[in-house]
């Protein structure tokens, strides 16, 4: 589900955009990674106070916006369209088994200046889209150590910045620095995910721009600051943790038991230009298999299914799409899914429907301590 629709809004900007954005790019990116260091199972399968690295290497192919709107005038001509990346996880040696295999993801991106200045540009770059991982998953009898990645697609959330030089009107090269992410949003576990950290090379070719484009001059749409709103339901499906590790001690099984839980967010953000606008929100989580968990997890307590908290939302549009991060603090919560947590991450991918009085949809990715997934939902809301 959450794969098709990324592929239907990523169809959607691209059709919808049709006769504004031009320029097709080439770019290929050879790169370094470093995992970031887990101490719940890096010692396990690579060794104590071990963060392997491994090399990665992408090719994109984007358009940038030369078009008259004033959303390429403002983000300085960004540059959108799909990758394609390898991480050569097979690389890492691991010490109890055959650890992991490559990881070969599909994604949309988004790279925007910031700063432009003759021939020289510094902005930052996002990533969305799937991971791929076909041999070396994790398997409770042939290869119990690799627990973090059990299922053979995955999100693939990657952001950086990076410094492009312009050798030529065409060619370009630079560095970039950018943190990858992949997980399966608890789906199924294990489910730790991998966190890292990239240092890549670009170098990269442009086509020419045409004469319009160089004429072209950004058109007054008389936009007006002020407040908007919006409510949003969504749902996602969810594995139960707390009983694949019960049976896993007692059974040695494998088993992933899943079950729907639901969201609702109300929030209201004031849009002070065009692509920006920065508010707050109300959000309740409902948790309905609470008591599954409690069976599961032996430690004789009653869970809330439902929980609660504010959080500072910001939202980054580009035409109909748009970027909104947000970060929480619960108000109440004691669902049994994260013990201890007080704060709580929020990435949402939206696409507006305009000619559908804003109703947009869209997919969240829920989080805590910013690396590790919660769940990945589906959400369906109406801006005011």
């Amino acid at each position: 589900m959450r794969i098709n629709l990324f592929i239907i809004c990523l169809s959607l900007l691209l059709a919808g955009s049709a006769g504004r954005i031009a320029a097709q790019n080439v770019s290929f990116y050879a790169s370094r990674s470093k995992t970031v260091y887990d101490s719940r199972y890096y010692p396990a399968l690579f060794g104590e106070n071990v963060a392997p690295a491994f090399p990665a290497f992408d090719v994109k192919m984007g358009w940038t916006d030369y078009s008259s709107s004033p959303y390429a005038s403002i983000c300085k001509h960004p540059e959108m369209g799909i990758g394609f990346q390898i991480d050569g996880l097979a690389s890492i040696q691991a010490a109890n088994g055959p650890g992991m295999g490559n990881i070969y993801s599909l994604y949309g991106y988004f790279d925007r200046p910031l700063l432009v200045f003759r021939g020289f540009s510094l902005g930052y770059s996002c990533e969305f889209g799937v991971g791929f991982m076909f041999r070396n998953r994790y398997d409770p009898v042939t290869n119990p150590w690799n627990v973090v990645i059990s299922t053979p697609v995955n999100a693939h959330i990657s952001l950086g910045v990076q410094a492009l030089y312009a050798i030529t009107p065409r060619f370009d090269t630079g560095i970039g620095f950018f943190f990858n992410h992949y997980s399966n949003g608890a789906v199924s576990f294990p489910n730790y995910g991998l966190n890292a950290f990239e240092l890549a090379l670009r170098v990269g070719m442009k086509a020419p721009r045409n004469g319009d484009d160089l004429r072209r001059k950004p058109v007054n749409d008389g936009f007006k600051p002020g407040f908007q709103f919006g409510v949003q339901v969504s749902s996602g499906i969810m594995s139960n943790e707390a009983n694949y590790w019960k049976n896993i001690e007692e059974n040695g099984t494998w088993v992933n038991d899943r079950y729907l839980k639901y969201a609702v967010e109300v929030n209201a953000l004031y849009k002070y230009c065009r692509t920006h606008a920065t508010g707050v929100g109300f959000d309740l989580f409902l948790t309905p298999f609470c008591d599954k968990i409690a069976e599961s997890d032996g430690r004789g307590e009653t869970y809330d299914p439902v929980s609660y908290g504010f959080s500072i939302l910001h939202e980054l549009n580009y035409y109909n799409l748009s970027i909104m991060v947000g970060l929480g603090r619960y108000m109440h919560h004691n669902d049994g899914l994260a013990r201890n947590k007080k704060l709580y991450q929020l990435v949402t991918i939206k696409y507006y429907f305009p000619k559908m009085a804003d109703v947009y949809t869209g997919i969240i990715l829920k989080a805590h301590k910013f690396t590790a997934t919660e769940s990945v939902q589906v959400c369906v809301g109406k801006r005011f």
